[in-house]
């Protein structure tokens, strides 16, 4: 449970990082980019290598990883937005309930049953992320941001269902720890070409603060994973339960923070929306 709740921990600071870059002026782009080579670092510090260096260009499962990486990153970069835009409730809330996707693929590619519990969650997902979503008054959402929960959920969900994939089909037991460190390392690369391009154009200027917003958010970005990956190892909780109580409880202590430290405002739909979330979230989890 400890590891959990320090996943759950690490996930929501990992968030409200993403939201102090506009408060900064930090520049969303080069902190994500530094933040993925400094989880990187750290993971390779832990495992007592830079295993980053040992995968090879033959291994069938590197253009996925590479497919993978650059869904992360966009989707990276589209919840710093949302997260400045439209506030922490509408960013966690569209960013967890992306589980509907790999489910679905679930039904529609391996055969799973859809019973009744998936049917329903699946629809008080998608009504979730709309009615928190939805801003009013001066909170009111930006209507020409109106696609960034969007594709945050279909991102975040296709990313997942591609991990789930590679896992099963392509990546050997024994090379899961170098493929999950790949990952950071082609999202750092990618990051590097788009700054540069970026740079090139005009649009970019990297400065100091952004470096060091990039090596603050490294380490939630590395322990939310490591974290929840160490809670999934000791099977002391089930697999469903343990994914349900993290997705939960990150939506609603990120929408608690930013009440309380950004003093978002919620109205009779937000709330609506967070209640059918946790609903969706629970009744998704034990239906699989």
């Amino acid at each position: 449970m400890v590891y959990l709740l320090l996943s759950i921990f690490f996930t929501t600071a990992a968030f409200l990082t993403l939201k102090e870059f506009n408060r900064f002026k930090i520049d969303n782009l080069v902190g994500i980019v530094v933040s993925y080579f400094t989880a990187l670092l750290i993971g390779s510090f832990f495992s007592g290598s830079f295993t980053f260096t040992t995968f090879y260009v033959d291994k069938p499962w590197v253009w996925g990883a590479v497919g993978i990486s650059t869904i992360f990153i966009i989707v990276f970069n589209l919840m710093a937005l949302t997260a400045q835009k439209g506030g922490l409730s509408v960013m966690s809330v569209a960013n967890k309930m992306s589980v509907v996707i790999p489910i679905s693929f679930g039904v529609l590619l391996y055969n799973e049953a859809l019973g009744p519990l998936k049917i329903l969650g699946i629809v008080a997902a998608l009504l979730g992320v709309w009615f928190t979503s939805k801003k009013e008054g001066v909170d009111k959402f930006d209507k020409r941001f109106w696609y960034l929960p969007f594709f945050i959920f279909i991102g975040s969900g296709l990313a997942d269902s591609l991990i789930n994939h590679m896992q099963t089909f392509l990546v050997p037991q024994d090379e899961i720890a170098i493929f999950s460190t790949s990952l950071f390392w082609f999202c750092g690369v990618i990051g590097v070409a788009l700054c540069l391009i970026k740079y090139a154009l005009g649009k970019l200027r990297i400065t100091f603060k952004s470096i060091v917003g990039g090596l603050v958010l490294g380490v939630p970005n590395y322990f939310s994973i490591y974290y929840i990956l160490k809670a999934l190892s000791y099977g002391t909780i089930q697999t469903a339960l343990v994914f349900s109580l993290n997705n939960l409880l990150v939506v609603l202590l990120s929408v608690f923070l930013g009440v309380v430290l950004y003093k978002e405002k919620l109205s009779k739909q937000n709330y609506i929306g967070i209640a059918m979330s946790a609903f969706a979230i629970v009744l998704l989890y034990f239906a699989i």
